[in-house]
Parts: C-alpha cells; sequence; structure tokens
C-alpha cells in the first residue's frame, strides 16, 4: 500500500480496533461516519446530535417514539451505552454535558431567541439535536507509510467541529504508559487538526457539573454557539431516498 487512507476514530467500547481497521483498509469508501469509527479525512467537519451515520434509525423503530422527547432519551442512552461500566467519569461527564445542553435549550425556547432561529424548530426537545455529538472513548489509529496498524492513542472524550479533533482526558494527573505517550506524541506531532485537553472527572450529580461544563467550553468555546445553524435542526431520522445533507 503506497499511500495509507485516513485514520480513522474509532468510538464507544471496542477491544479489538486492529480489526476495524484492518476492514476500512480493505474499503476505504465506507461512509465516513458509522456506527463504529468516524473518517479523519480532508471531508471531516462537524458532528451534531443530528448527524447522518452514527445512529440509523428504521422507520418500523420509529413507532416505538411518541414524541422528539422520547427520540432524545433514546439518543441519550444510545450513547451512554458505549461508555464502559468501570470508567464512570466517563459517564459523568455525558450526563453533565446532556444536562447542560437541555437546560441551555430550555432558555432559549423560553425567551431567548435569535433571528436566525425558526420559531417553528426553536422547541427545546428539537433544539437538542443542534448539540455537537460527543464521542465516548475516542482511540485514533496510528499506523505506519504502508498502512499497517500501530496502535490506536485513547482518549475519553472526543468532539469534532468545524473541521477539529477535540480530545478530551480525565487523568486527574494519573501516569500513563510510556507507549500511550509516544502514540500521542506521534499524533500531535504533525497534525493541527487534533486539540487534546485534559480536563478535571466532573461529578456525578443530578444536574449538570458548572465547573465541568466551563472547562469544556474553555477548551472547545464554539460548543455554546451550538443552536448557530445554517439549516433548520433535523432530527437523528433519514429516510431511505430523502435527499437530506447532515
Amino acid at each position: 500500500m503506497s499511500t495509507p487512507p485516513s485514520s480513522i476514530l474509532i468510538y464507544g467500547i471496542c477491544e479489538t480496533p486492529s480489526i476495524l481497521w484492518n476492514n476500512y483498509c480493505l474499503d476505504p469508501t465506507v461512509s465516513n461516519v458509522n456506527r463504529q469509527f468516524i473518517c479523519l479525512n480532508d471531508e471531516l467537519s462537524t458532528l451534531r446530535i443530528s448527524s447522518k451515520g452514527w445512529l440509523e434509525l428504521k422507520p418500523e423503530q420509529l413507532l416505538q417514539f411518541q414524541s422528539n422527547n422520547d427520540l432524545n432519551l433514546f439518543t441519550k442512552e444510545v450513547l451512554l451505552s458505549r461508555v464502559n461500566a468501570f470508567r464512570r467519569p466517563i459517564k459523568n461527564a455525558l450526563l453533565s454535558y446532556f444536562s447542560w445542553v437541555e437546560n441551555k435549550c430550555l432558555k432559549i425556547s423560553d425567551g431567548e431567541l435569535s433571528k436566525d432561529i425558526d420559531p417553528m424548530f426553536a422547541k427545546a426537545d428539537q433544539l437538542f439535536f443542534s448539540a455537537y455529538l460527543p464521542l465516548p472513548h475516542p482511540k485514533i489509529v496510528i499506523s505506519d507509510q504502508d498502512g499497517k496498524f500501530q496502535g490506536v492513542a485513547n482518549f475519553d472524550l472526543s468532539f469534532c467541529i468545524s473541521g477539529k479533533v477535540y480530545l478530551i482526558t480525565f487523568s486527574d494527573g494519573q501516569f500513563i504508559r510510556k507507549s500511550e505517550r509516544e502514540f500521542r506524541e506521534t499524533l500531535f506531532k504533525d497534525d493541527d487538526k487534533f486539540i487534546f485537553k485534559d480536563l478535571s472527572k466532573p461529578e456525578q450529580n443530578n444536574g449538570f457539573d458548572i465547573e465541568f461544563i466551563n472547562q469544556l467550553i474553555n477548551t472547545i468555546p464554539s460548543l455554546g454557539q451550538f443552536p448557530q445553524l445554517e439549516e433548520l435542526p433535523h432530527g437523528i431520522y433519514y429516510p431511505e431516498g430523502l435527499n437530506i445533507n447532515p
């Protein structure tokens, strides 16, 4: 292989990332966004909860939902199910992020409407779909010049926004293995699309950890501007054959 394909970001629980990488190398034309990984090519832009590919719903599955609120709950449960049971800080981070997003959506819906938001789509449960997609357990594949799998650089949480890949850890000062440190150094050495930050572990509570959210927004300022869309916020269902750009 003279030119290896673009790297991929595997997310969720995955014990054998090398198998996913090898399958991807055999068919690099696979969808850029799918249930297992994100292709980190030049087309990478912004992933929102409403983005097509990461969660595919069949028409018959829609029958179980009565409202957008049901769809929101389902979406959160899917993402939470992709967190390792022994990695509580990641689950707390997702719960805190979802609570913060819903709180912000309620405020906008209750009176902080921008002139750029269509009132028809300004309900809190609809605006929720516009929030940026959090990716738990992101793993960036490291390969050699021939595309041979070398390993993965592991992180705790990721967002893909405007062509940038934000990578978050909650190490709390813990030591990382030499091999992991080397993989990260390789990843950051020649590519400025990756932005890394180590944050304090979020607390578990019924609302959202304001200190954690402030750290997160300081790292990724655009998180707070998720309602500012050029198009109407779509849901998570894309009917087959319907021409909708995610």
